[in-house]
């Protein structure tokens, strides 16, 4: 009994702790309501159970014993009121009544009507046994059966706290019952045991701390997301604000730097046309004339990436349209080596057209100063999403120029003057219109071709536009061994596809996901296990990466073709 005695008074102190930091954390924080209210009834039946524990054996005092009765007819009061905040229910009748019941029998503990002390021992009056015994009977099954109900009825959400209080509830009650018929008999159930409420409320407790401990502990973390998408979020209004402060800033300068650099490049080409300058001056005049004009053309540059993310006209528009206009007012002598599909007619975004104009001006000029000699523009479409594929034969680039494209003022063309704010300009104009940008080079994935390709995606406009709601796509990604996750989840979300994701195969059926008709994403040792427990149903894709981090996949319909993972295989892929 000593060990026994010993663990009571540490769990009696740890969840004397708990409730406090609890009651501490909600009046601090304001997480939930019913972590306070939890918090209260967990310190009542802690202090109930350390009356038991360190006082009563030492010295049995009538006072002692009132103010444990009394901090139990509180129990059902407080028990019914967090379980009711956990539910979001409100019956305020019932929670007053029950907080009536606990005044009022409180208040005859404290007289002489309900327990008296006769010698040695304490006497519970024939009021005691007719009134508050039957009350708290009738609590604990009242209480009881509210719990199986809402266990029964509730969201899946919250069944497994329900079932945590269920459980936790079993050894309180059966502690409780047991007590109080031993007091309707006149003696204890079993003479050795003092209390069976004691462990049992002890047992209730660190049940439903370890429940209320996940809550608080999942509550700080979507809390903590929360606060990061805020921050996030303020520190794009602060990066637009400041961006549209530098555009105006930069504006001003800009002008001035045009004013100087064409007085620059006026007196040189004058110099050149009439002083009588020897041809080694004739050069250095020509550098200071095209050295006016880089720097006029990288204030431009300047000037527009400030305002990449300042949207000024924004309005439905049509991509065909778009693009053809932008070939033919820009790449007149070139029309013949774009190809764009028709899969584009019909597709409408909402954006403005200047700035997107100026992406399509940019990435095509890029091409062809790649020496690409064909590129090829076409669309896949699905729900809510277009996915712009832009496809040349240029150079291409490496894995390490791959990595570093869309970063500000990196170019592989500083020998021609170029900026390295291009792609950069380019990215931050589709984000700004809500869409994703992602670049993969032919060269890294087959030796025989070269050339970039652009995956551009945009949210389909649509004139009678409604929040859709958040369902499945027939795709399943077992993220059981994948080294690239985040990589992979946001190629998903590039093209608003919205997959099933387990930890492993044995989640598939625990999460009761109907396999058929679905694409089932995964490593081979994965798949491989999916196989053999589930047989050959689905699409497997087989997910694999190479030693520079290049994300690949197969097809377990084309076995030998090895595809880069992008948002393009995504769309084409879904079954």
């Amino acid at each position: 009994m000593p060990v026994f005695n010993f663990v009571l008074e540490i769990v009696c102190m740890f969840l004397m702790a708990m409730s406090l930091i609890f009651i501490v954390i909600e009046l601090r924080a304001k997480f939930d309501r019913s972590f306070l209210i939890f918090g209260f009834t967990n310190l009542l039946l802690s202090v109930f159970c350390a009356i038991d524990i360190w006082l009563q054996p030492n010295q049995m005092s009538l006072n002692l014993t009132k103010i444990q009765n009394a901090i139990a007819a509180f129990f059902p009061a407080f028990l019914y009121w967090y379980l009711m905040l956990l539910l979001r229910r409100q019956n305020n009748s019932i929670r007053k009544l029950l907080f009536l019941a606990g005044f009022v029998f409180a208040s005859l503990l404290f007289s002489n009507l309900m327990i008296v002390s006769a010698g040695q021992i304490f006497k519970e009056t024939l009021i005691y046994r007719i009134t508050f015994v039957p009350y708290m009977l009738l609590a604990i099954v009242f209480i009881t059966i509210q719990l199986i109900k809402s266990v029964n009825t509730n969201d899946k959400k919250n069944n497994k706290v329900l079932f945590y209080h269920l459980l936790g509830s079993i050894p309180l009650s059966c502690g409780g019952i047991i007590d109080l018929i031993g007091l309707l008999e006149g003696h204890r159930v079993i003479p050795q045991i003092i209390s069976f409420t004691t462990p049992g409320a002890l047992l209730f407790g660190l049940v439903v701390t370890f429940v209320f401990t996940e809550r608080l502990a999942i509550i700080i973390r979507e809390r903590q997301m929360t606060f990061a998408k805020l921050q996030e979020a303020y520190k794009e209004m602060e990066e637009v604000q400041s961006l549209k402060e530098l555009g105006q800033s930069t504006a001003i300068i800009n002008h001035e730097i045009k004013n100087y650099a064409f007085i620059i490049s006026g007196y040189a080409q004058y110099l050149n046309e009439y002083a009588n300058l020897s041809e080694k001056f004739k050069k250095i005049v020509n550098t200071i004339g095209e050295t006016a004009v880089k720097m006029s053309d990288f204030s431009k540059e300047i000037l527009d990436f400030s305002k990449a993310k300042i949207l000024e006209d924004k309005r439905p528009l049509s991509i065909m349209n778009l693009i053809q206009n932008c070939i033919q007012n820009n790449f007149p002598n070139n029309i013949e080596n774009i190809i764009v599909e028709k899969s584009l007619e019909g597709q409408t975004v909402h954006g403005d057209w200047n700035k997107l104009e100026h992406v399509f001006v940019n990435i095509l000029k890029n091409a062809f100063e790649a020496e690409a000699t064909e590129i090829k523009i076409k669309s896949i479409c699905r729900d809510v999403v277009i996915l712009l594929i832009v496809e040349d034969n240029g150079i291409g680039c490496t894995k390490e120029q791959l990595g570093s494209l869309f970063k500000s003022f990196y170019t592989t063309k500083k020998e021609k003057g170029g900026t390295g704010l291009g792609m950069c300009i380019i990215r931050s104009i589709i984000e700004s219109h809500g869409g994703y940008i992602n670049a993969y080079s032919k060269n890294i994935d087959n030796e025989k071709e070269h050339g970039l390709i652009l995956n551009i995606s945009f949210p389909l406009y649509f004139e009678n536009q409604e929040t859709l709601e958040d369902k499945k796509d027939p795709i399943i990604l077992i993220n059981e061994g994948l080294e690239n996750l985040a990589t992979i989840i946001r190629l998903f979300q590039n093209v608003y596809v919205n997959p099933y994701v387990v930890k492993k195969a044995d989640d598939i059926d625990a999460r009761k996901i109907p396999i058929e008709g679905k694409s089932i994403y995964g490593t081979t040792e994965t798949l491989e296990k999916f196989k053999n427990k589930f047989g050959e149903k689905g699409r497997l894709h087989f997910i694999m990466q190479d030693l520079n981090k290049t994300i690949y996949v197969v097809n377990s319909a084309e076995k030998k073709t090895i595809h880069i993972f992008s948002e393009k295989y995504i769309l084409e892929n879904l079954v």
